[in-house]
Order: structure tokens, then C-alpha cells, then sequence
């Protein structure tokens, strides 16, 4: 598994995003401001962290995280047995 943190360019834009949704009420919006706060004390927790200042620029990030990912050397299937029929090539070529 891969943790992504994402994090806005300042809460003053945070907040701008918020409002532009036009789908909360400003006390909900306020709450969410302040569990944004809480849930910022964890940003250490997570492997990577995106500042979100361009959407099309974070997604591009967040797919590179987990491409990279999927080329680590424990998650590739068959990969063992793969790189002994090479070795093994070596010895009858």
C-alpha cells in the first residue's frame, strides 16, 4: 500500500475551494477547516505529500507515485522465477 497526503496551497485558497463548491453552509465550512488542522498533524504519516496548487499537475503526481509503486521489486509478481530463467539462459546460450 502507498500513502498519498494532499495538501492545499494555503488555507486561504482552501477555504476559496470550499466556498466555490457552494455545497456546504459557512458553519460546515468552518468545521471542515478545523478538522483539516487535525488531519494535517498526520502529514508524516503518509509516504508522499502533495502540495495541490494545480489539479492537472497533482493527478499527474499522484500517477507517477503509483506507477513508481507498482515497479517496486516486492509487488511484481513472478519476478524470482523470471530473473532465474534469464540467469539460466546465460548458462545454455
Amino acid at each position: 500500500m502507498v500513502t498519498v497526503f494532499i495538501l492545499p496551497p494555503s488555507i486561504k485558497e482552501l477555504r476559496a475551494r470550499l466556498e466555490r463548491r457552494a455545497q456546504d453552509s459557512v458553519g460546515t465550512i468552518e468545521k471542515r477547516l478545523k478538522n483539516a488542522r487535525i488531519e494535517m498533524e498526520h502529514f508524516r504519516e503518509y509516504d508522499y505529500v502533495i502540495v495541490n496548487e494545480d489539479l492537472e499537475l497533482s493527478v499527474a503526481r499522484v500517477r507517477a507515485i503509483l506507477a513508481s509503486a507498482r515497479l517496486e521489486r516486492s509487488r511484481q509478481m513472478n519476478l524470482e522465477s523470471f530473473v532465474r530463467d534469464l540467469q539460466n539462459q546465460i548458462g545454455s546460450a
